[in-house]
């Protein structure tokens, strides 16, 4: 029998979006804080670590992105070999956590060669993490076939050193990576004082640590902020040598780029070339990638006799406009007990380290656990030697192995043929335990030697021991947090490396700008749409040059143009001077001009039915609009000033548009016309299609209007010569 339920949509979509994005947050993009990896990232790790060792041969990437999909990861091979390649990555992590073989990339943005051609291996330090792995929590994979980790037990935190970055349902994050050894020691304070200031941790960890190097131009209040929010801004610079480049000239050399730049070198080259054509870099003669296994060097060479202040505003105009400085925005948002938190850099080491103690903790009761097996087992065998007649004697008078473990641990001796009666009372008092019976039935003849038996007693002397010192560690928290720390300075011993990015701070970056004299320009536009600036007194000089529209500006004013389809499209004097006035090429007045579409986006269907001068267009003036429709409306000139390059004006076909006066005049094609008072319309915003300024037969539309006062011309005759009515009416036909 069916069962129909009702459920409200809305509700039911709602629940289904909240479970989507919580899923790609939890599972997808955001790092774990107690390992600082998302779950293709860990996947992949401990794939490898099934698959290959530190000092094994490299395996086809193909096959470890294979056993991660096939085994833990079922969400396609392109996001695991990816990660797999960002993990290989030295550019992108001060110490990679895997060991790649072959092509991987480059830092200038290069991809990877595909999976079937690249070869990798776990990297030591990635290695160094999963030891303690066997004493932490596993779980079933997607289809309960296998068990992958929940964690992996990295030493320190790992979301620090390896930082990270993802974009979520409606969140992000960003975390950069750090100092091994800052982060280490780090760790080590906290163990030792869980109470001390995200102020004296900036002692240790100084900021973030790139990569690529760098410098980090930020102030410690800046710093100081982020690592106790974990939100904030600072701002990565790229190194620079000046170098001789010969015959006297000397080259600008980028040896560190900033870690935002990574995969854009080619594009700061480009950019650094364009600033060079347009002149704002004149002493730039030469630009090259001349970077090699030595390392990077993006070099900008400059004229000979160019002197350091020259240079100097070379490098701040490449921090302000070629991206040599940029700035990188810190998110340390990550996952903590399946849910998102975005943690400073004191809750980090709090989460992290009760994480840490959950490990250790598991790790030394399973390490008490076996050699307390340990020890049962050898002083089991050392009590067996000592009556080993007997136990031979039971054994040979057993029927079945069960029958001699009864008596080893029982004493049980009905079943068994004894050679000598007196051992029946010898073997009634036997106690082994069951794992001591197994080792004994297991025990070989040569453990009776001499020699044999002392190894078993120095093993027990071994196991008791680290009974002890496990113990000890379970018992007391200042010996575990020793153990802690012994081993994390262990671990810097092996793989801390020197710091790459330094941290000043360098200030704001000041570019002079240059010096404009403004001169005065006529802006004439044609009927085929080609526009040109001539200087106003060679205008003056030619007035009969052809043109539809001619206006007076300075050289510094833009210029709004207003189409038949309703739009205004803004344009800058300097940009049309720039076009003309291209390199070699004198610009003469009977010249064509560059098409208007070059600098706006006017449809090419569309007709220019005003240009004016946006320094004009004031909050104290109106502008009047007419439309095909016989509507019309008043707006402020200033609503039109707009940053946009191209903005609806009306959203209606128009005839007229043009400074607001006494009154307004349209004519339809039919030869109707109508003269409206000017405040009889009302004033309207940007977008707005006006109201009925004449009202249209069938089949009649408006061709031309004008606004003006009555000593103006309309078709021939004055305004003056019209009759004023109210707006919406039918209009006189001419002559009438």
């Amino acid at each position: 029998m069916e069962t129909i339920k009702t459920i409200d949509y809305e509700e039911e979509m709602g629940q289904d979006y909240v479970d989507y994005a919580m899923s790609v947050i939890t599972e997808r993009a955001l790092p774990d804080v107690k390992d600082g990896l998302k779950p293709v990232q860990r996947r992949i790790i401990y794939s490898l670590s099934e698959l290959t060792k530190s000092d094994s041969p490299h395996r086809k990437c193909a096959r470890i992105v294979g056993d991660t999909m096939g085994k833990y990861h079922p969400h396609g091979d392109s996001s695991i070999y990816e990660g797999l390649v960002n993990l290989a990555q030295n550019w992108k992590l001060p110490i990679p956590l895997v060991d790649p073989h072959g092509n991987f990339g480059d830092l200038s943005g290069s991809g990877a060669a595909a999976m079937r051609y690249t070869e990798a291996r776990i990297s030591k330090y990635a290695e160094e993490g999963l030891k303690d792995l066997k004493y932490c929590e596993f779980m079933p994979n997607f289809d309960g076939t296998e068990e992958e980790p929940v964690h992996i037990p990295f030493l320190v935190p790992n979301m620090l050193t390896s930082g990270a970055t993802g974009i979520a349902v409606g969140m992000a994050t960003n975390i950069p990576t750090h100092n091994l050894e800052e982060v280490a020691d780090a760790e080590i304070a906290y163990l030792d004082n869980p109470n001390i200031s995200t102020e004296e941790l900036l002692e240790i960890v100084k900021g973030p640590d790139f990569a690529t190097g760098g410098i980090i131009n930020s102030d410690r209040e800046t710093l100081l902020q982020i690592y106790e929010t974990g939100l904030g801004k600072i701002k990565v610079r790229g190194k620079v040598e000046i170098r001789d480049a010969g015959r006297g000239r000397r080259s600008i050399c980028v040896t560190e780029i900033p870690f935002t730049m990574i995969g854009s070198t080619e594009k700061f080259l480009n950019t650094v070339a364009d600033l060079t054509r347009q002149g704002k870099l004149p002493a730039v003669v030469d630009i090259a990638d001349r970077g090699d296994k030595d390392g990077e060097c993006l070099a900008i060479d400059v004229k000979k006799g160019t002197t350091d202040e020259e240079i100097e505003k070379i490098l701040n105009l490449l921090y302000k406009k070629a991206g040599l400085e940029d700035t990188y925005s810190v998110n340390m948002n990550c996952i903590y007990n399946k849910k998102p938190e975005v943690m400073g850099l004191r809750r980090i080491l709090q989460t992290y380290t009760e994480y840490k103690w959950e490990v250790y903790t598991a790790k030394y009761e399973r390490l008490l656990a076996d050699q307390k097996d340990v020890r049962e087992v050898k002083s089991g065998l050392l009590e067996a030697v000592d009556v080993i007649d007997l136990i031979i004697e039971i054994l040979r008078g057993s029927s079945t192995t069960k029958e001699a473990k009864e008596c080893l641990m029982y004493g049980k001796t009905d079943d068994i043929k004894f050679r000598y009666k007196g051992s029946i009372d010898d073997a009634k008092q036997l106690h082994f335990t069951e794992k001591q019976t197994d080792a004994i039935l297991a025990m070989r003849l040569q453990k009776l030697i001499g020699l044999e038996v002392d190894i078993l007693m120095k093993e027990l002397e071994e196991a008791e021991k680290k009974i002890a010192k496990y113990e000890k560690l379970l018992k007391s928290q200042a010996a575990m947090k020793k153990q802690m720390i012994g081993d994390i300075e262990e671990l810097k011993k092996k793989y801390a490396i020197p710091r790459k990015s330094k941290i000043e701070n360098l200030g704001e970056v000041v570019v002079e700008k240059e010096k404009v004299v403004a001169t005065e320009e006529t802006i004439l536009l044609d009927r085929f749409f080609y526009i040109k600036s001539a200087p106003r007194a060679v205008f003056e000089k030619n007035p009969d040059t052809v043109r539809k529209f001619d206006i007076n500006v300075m050289s510094t004013d833009r210029v709004a143009i207003f189409d038949n389809e309703g739009m205004v499209h803004i344009i800058k004097v300097s940009d049309i001077l720039k076009k003309q006035n291209k390199k070699d090429k004198k610009f003469r007045i009977t010249d064509k001009g560059i098409q208007i579409f070059e600098f706006c986006g006017m449809s090419h269907t569309a007709d220019v039915v005003a240009m004016m001068n946006v320094a004009d267009m004031t909050e104290d003036k109106n502008l009047v609009f007419v439309t095909v429709e016989g509507k019309a409306k008043r707006a402020s000139a200033a609503l039109f000033d707009t940053t946009r390059k191209t903005a609806q004006a009306i959203k209606a076909n128009v005839v007229y548009v043009g400074y607001e006066d006494e009154y307004v005049v349209a004519e339809t094609e039919n030869g109707y016309s109508i003269k409206v008072r000017s405040d009889e319309l009302p004033v309207q915003g940007k977008g707005a299609g006006g109201v009925a300024l004449i009202s249209l037969r069938r089949g009649d539309h408006v061709v031309s209007a004008i606004s003006g006062g009555n000593e103006a011309e309309f078709g021939g005759m004055k305004l003056s010569d019209m009759k004023a009515v109210k707006r919406g009416g039918k209009g006189n036909k001419k002559g009438k």
